[in-house]
């Protein structure tokens, strides 16, 4: 066990903090609060969350899935699109990208 902070893992994993919240938030890490802090286990994110090596374009996305940029940004915004920022641009795992697009239509 490699209790780290949010920034640490981040940095040591080369994910966005908001990839590792959004796994916090779906249950995927757990966390342990000490203070204001919150630390989880390095090895553990290590295995949930991989880097995305051959991250697909905003433009993949739309034309494999047939959303328009625009509807892509909207789900980002209302957090059921995972995505990953490498600097000003998106990154996306196609596969996590349609399977949020799958789960979306099921929950309507």
């Amino acid at each position: 066990m490699n209790m780290q902070t949010v920034r640490t893992v981040c940095e040591e994993l080369g994910v966005s903090e908001t990839r590792v919240r959004r796994a916090i938030a779906d249950g995927k890490l757990d966390v342990l609060m000490l203070g204001n802090r919150m630390l989880i286990d390095l090895d553990t994110a290590r295995e949930i969350l991989p880097p995305i090596i051959n991250g697909a374009t905003m433009q993949d996305v739309s034309r494999e899935t047939g959303l328009c940029e625009s509807a892509i940004r909207r789900g980002i915004r209302e957090g059921w699109i995972p995505f990953d920022k490498s600097g000003k641009h998106y990154v996306f795992d196609l596969d996590e990208v349609v399977k949020a697009i799958k789960k979306q239509m099921k929950k309507r």
